[in-house]
């Protein structure tokens, strides 16, 4: 895996050199020094508390079952979860962050909802990434496949049934063999994962798909700023088929990155400016929406580490 992520990274950079060497950087520097950008920048980074408060806002709906936690607590569980991910394969490091900040007996319940967390993310992926993907790819695909691409949109819906019939029984299955393997009483999550209904899981994807929405909006406006304008719902729809995409690849933080930029090259590179300006919005995102408040979440993780 390292010397794949050393691999990839080279030949990123090697493709960003190119890139970099076609570009007017002075043009860009005009641009970005212009006042007329500079407030959308703000809104991008006034985003960023909103995209994480919807975050811990569905993390608790799912946690309420297991745990009476107060909303201030799962927050900053939720920030010190960020601090971990953005070293992590797909950012898993958010379930470790999380359970550091909960003691021994309630890690079960951590580990359980913050899954179901990561159920309700697929509910806003499936409801609308996977339409935008059919959107933005269906040209390709209609060349492709033996049948007609609107067949394919109602599959998302259909994989959400069948994951919350199927899903369900399977966690608890995979519960029942944990408690057996390590001689752990299982009564108390399996009481919570009673409590989680469909309604439940639904008010919890709702959540997970405002800040869907929210993140795709953030990229669309930073897309903006660099210099790469392109229509409301068109750009929204490839931003959203991007992220799908690469959320089915389990990689490093790194290669993350570089797999969305690459995929948002793939569609929108036009010409050099236009490359440039996707590579700089997706790393600006990601800068701002992980790095930037990871730095506070170190300090929680430090400050409790410390108080123990």
């Amino acid at each position: 895996m390292r010397a794949l992520t050393v691999v990839v990274m080279l030949g990123f950079g090697w493709q960003c050199y190119h890139l970099a060497r076609r570009v007017d950087f002075g043009e860009l520097l005009a641009r970005l020094g212009s006042p007329s950008v500079w407030p959308w920048f703000v809104l991008v980074l006034a985003m960023m508390p909103l995209n994480w408060w919807l975050e811990a806002r569905k993390w608790q709906l799912l946690l309420r079952p297991f745990l009476a936690w107060p909303f201030a607590k799962t927050l900053r569980a939720t920030m010190v979860g960020v601090s971990l991910s953005a070293a992590t394969p797909n950012r898993i490091g958010e379930i470790g962050g999380r359970m550091l900040m909960g003691s021994r007996e309630e890690a079960g319940s951590i580990l359980t909802s913050s899954l179901l967390g990561s159920a309700a993310q697929w509910v806003a992926f499936l409801l609308l990434a996977w339409p935008a993907l059919m959107w933005t790819a269906g040209d390709l695909l209609a060349d492709r496949i033996p049948f007609p691409v609107a067949l394919l949109w109602p599959l998302g819906p259909g994989v959400l049934l069948l994951l919350w019939f199927g899903g369900k029984p399977l966690l608890v299955k995979i519960i029942r063999w944990v408690s057996r393997r390590f001689s752990w009483n299982n009564a108390p999550l399996l009481e919570g994962i009673r409590e989680v209904k469909f309604g439940l899981m639904m008010r919890a994807g709702a959540y997970a798909c405002l800040r869907f929405c929210v993140y795709c909006m953030q990229l669309h406006i930073l897309l903006g700023c660099f210099g790469l304008e392109l229509p409301l719902l068109e750009g929204m729809a490839g931003i959203a088929a991007i992220y799908l995409v690469q959320a089915g690849i389990p990689l490093p933080p790194g290669l993350n990155l570089v797999t969305r930029t690459e995929l948002g090259l793939l569609l929108w590179n036009t010409e050099p400016g236009a490359g440039i300006a996707t590579v700089l919005a997706f790393g600006s995102l990601f800068a701002i929406n992980v790095l930037l408040p990871a730095l506070p979440a170190y300090w929680l993780l430090v400050r409790k580490k410390n108080l123990r």
